[in-house]
């Protein structure tokens, strides 16, 4: 599915930039086309004008003196390269022209019918050669009143040279441009979606880890309904086993849906804490103290700063959610022998929290993943106490809520110590 959307975001990208280049292209090329020609036309223009006058004394001076037209010089003494002059008649007979020019590369009866009634107009033509011409044409007045074509023109060869390398530039430069925003629209995409995938991965990890942790009390629930369904004409008293267990998977399930639904709410943005100043040290001692009736006073003894409160700014319920989530754990994991250790103190501006126990640790391969929802170093030793790898996940948002770090350190067979940072108000 991601590699589709990948193409799909790929193909996309690149078909925009296509039309971005080829738009691009197209106005470079058109106006670069333009700017040649009109120079082009401007020049032939300005010399044309410029044989007007000297052209029409000489035909005078011609009639008057009965000289032949032919005779006539035509076109500046020292004329570029490349251009060429010819006075045309009304029959197209050529009346006077440079050296070196053939009928066939002058312009026709319909350019000379466009500027006999316009005036003057441009023309390409296609000379003996191959090459393509530009020829201006101006309707004149001859020295008996007969109309005539003064044509100046030159080849445009050069400027269509220009025009095919730039054409050839355009295109070359603007497919390796594409081939290149395919590969690098390819390499995007896959980043961009990266996080998107890791996201539906999680989730769907997420949805098997639950559906599977779901399965377990609904199960056992069912079959001990099954049980009292068999045993239906005896008393309650007799079925009370059945009966415990469905009422404990029950509180299992409801413990084990109301953390989901915590999590879910924190990844949408729909859990938000309700900042207070919270004395950390008088919500320790409350804490410790209702864990306490769980394993004995004995069993954690409570290190804090005997004067003054240690303020923080936080959730109050969610911070106590997060001190029992860890009091929980070392109870659970822990040696039942040995205490279960909770300092509290104040240093650098942060407050450090510090959980530790002295049960069979953690290994150290396991360490990286014991945030992650529904992980658990010992599958079946946790689902005995009850537990469904979702305590440290939900203790980790907490503290990041909170701007604050958690980090947990271990020894496989000496215990654990877990260390949360907060800032200190």
């Amino acid at each position: 599915m991601f590699t589709r959307a990948r193409w799909k975001l790929t193909l996309a990208f690149a078909g925009a930039l296509a039309v971005i280049l080829a738009l691009t292209g197209t106005a470079v090329y058109l106006s670069v086309r333009a700017t040649l020609y009109n120079r082009v036309n401007d020049d032939l223009k300005a010399r044309l004008e410029r044989e007007v006058p000297p052209l029409a004394a000489r035909l005078v001076n011609a009639s008057r003196m009965g000289q032949p037209f032919h005779q006539i010089p035509i076109g500046p003494s020292s004329a570029a390269a490349g251009y060429f002059y010819a006075l045309v008649g009304e029959d197209r007979a050529v009346v006077v022209s440079s050296t070196s020019v053939q009928p066939q590369d002058l312009a026709g009866a319909e350019a000379e019918q466009r500027a006999l009634t316009q005036g003057s107009t441009f023309v390409d033509v296609e000379s003996s050669e191959g090459d393509t011409l530009r020829i201006y044409v101006r309707a004149v007045r001859g020295p008996g009143g007969q109309n005539l074509f003064l044509e100046v023109g030159r080849s445009i060869e050069p400027e269509q040279t220009l025009l095919r390398g730039l054409l050839f530039v355009l295109v070359a430069g603007g497919g390796a441009g594409l081939v290149l925003a395919l590969i690098g629209g390819f390499f995007i995409a896959g980043r961009a979606l990266r996080p998107i995938q890791a996201a539906m991965d999680r989730q769907n990890t997420f949805v098997a880890d639950a559906s599977h942790e779901l399965r377990t009390p609904l199960a056992l629930i069912r079959a001990s309904a099954e049980l009292l369904q068999r045993h239906r004409d005896d008393t309650v008293q007799a079925n009370m086993e059945s009966v415990d267990d469905i009422i404990c998977e029950t509180d299992r399930l409801s413990n084990l849906v109301g953390r989901m639904l915590s999590l879910a709410r924190a990844d949408a943005g729909q859990a938000p804490l309700e900042l207070t100043d919270v004395d950390m040290r008088e919500l320790t001692e409350d804490v410790v103290r209702q864990a306490r009736k769980l394993c004995g006073p004995e069993r954690i003894p409570l290190d804090v700063p005997a004067d003054g409160p240690l303020t923080v700014r936080g959730d109050a319920s969610r911070l106590r959610e997060l001190l029992f989530i860890l009091l929980d754990n070392a109870i659970k994991y822990g040696d039942a022998r040995e205490p279960v250790g909770v300092t509290l103190h104040q240093s650098d501006g942060k407050l450090l929290l510090r959980v530790s126990d002295k049960g069979q640790g953690i290994p150290e391969h396991a360490l990286p993943r014991v945030f992650d929802r529904f992980y658990r170093v010992d599958k079946a030793r946790s689902r005995e106490k009850g537990g469904a790898g979702l305590g440290l996940a939900i203790a980790r948002w907490i503290v990041e809520a909170h701007g604050g770090t958690i980090r947990i350190d271990s020894v496989e067979g000496e215990g654990t110590s877990v260390t949360v940072e907060l800032p200190a108000a």
